[in-house]
């Protein structure tokens, strides 16, 4: 079956094929849908579209079990993203980004995050597969636990130094953000020391990956609509389609999907 680079190409194939036949379709029956650049949930889920459409290719195509990490992997990013930015409200005041369209639960998520992250979550499984050269993630048991402990254990010793900076106003500060991202450094450190080295090269990996991949979408969409659809407010990139304070969370996050798509067998 395919996997790795093959189920990519199959992934973006079906996203093109969406974007050259769908999307012209639609742009000439509808063409108000596609004039101007006001926001309206009808017009972003045409556009995105392409994403549930690839995803139903590659069950066909590869494995059934694709359908169901479209499912788990919206749902669980959502999840995922809403701790970090409640942890980070915990060191900073300002949020760590600020959502433009649907948001919720005080614009720590938007409702309409569910499809990227899906997508997201597709190129870390590939991602894993291709640096590890295996057509199968498996779930270890081991490194899940070695993971979580290490997370619980940066928490526990980060938490507290915050008063040794200016977290302690809630102002952002390197020195802050390198006590947040202190659990994600002793996550490494324990997976490469008790589980072997492969798991902070994918975790550096992950990051690369991650960061380029929010920066493209959220670039991409924001031309279709008069604000992008987030905006990070530290260390900004572009006018805040990105920052450098994601490469850390993205290393982690992308552990959080390997493990995820590793637990659904695939």
């Amino acid at each position: 079956m395919l996997r790795g680079v093959g189920s990519l190409l199959l992934f973006m194939a079906a996203s093109d094929l969406y974007a050259g036949v769908v999307l012209s379709a639609a742009a000439v029956r509808y063409r108000e849908l596609f004039s101007g650049t006001g926001f309206s949930l009808r017009r972003y889920y045409v556009l995105m579209g392409w994403a549930p459409f690839a995803y139903l290719v590659l069950a066909l195509v590869v494995d059934g079990r694709y359908l169901l990490l479209l499912v788990v992997a919206g749902v669980a990013g959502i999840v995922g993203e809403v701790l970090v930015a409640l942890l980070w409200r915990g060191y900073f005041h300002e949020p760590i980004w600020t959502y433009s369209y649907r948001s919720v639960l005080s614009g720590h998520t938007s409702t309409i995050n569910f499809l990227p992250w899906a997508v997201g979550a597709l190129w870390f499984v590939e991602t894993a597969r291709l640096v590890l050269g295996t057509t199968s993630l498996g779930l270890s048991l081991r490194a899940v636990a070695v993971s979580v402990a290490a997370v619980g254990a940066g928490l526990a010793l980060a938490w507290p130094l915050r008063r040794f900076t200016a977290s302690r106003q809630g102002r952002f500060s390197a020195a802050g953000l390198a006590l947040f991202c202190l659990p994600i450094a002793t996550t490494a450190l324990a997976l490469g020391l008790l589980c072997g080295v492969r798991y902070p090269l994918l975790m550096l990996a992950f990051s690369f990956v991650g960061f380029v991949t929010e920066y493209a979408y959220g670039r991409g969409m924001s031309v279709m609509f008069e604000r992008g659809l987030w905006t990070y407010n530290h260390w900004r990139i572009d006018e805040g389609h990105t920052s450098f304070v994601t490469l850390p969370l993205w290393a982690l996050g992308g552990l959080y999907f390997y493990f995820i798509a590793g637990a659904l067998g695939l």
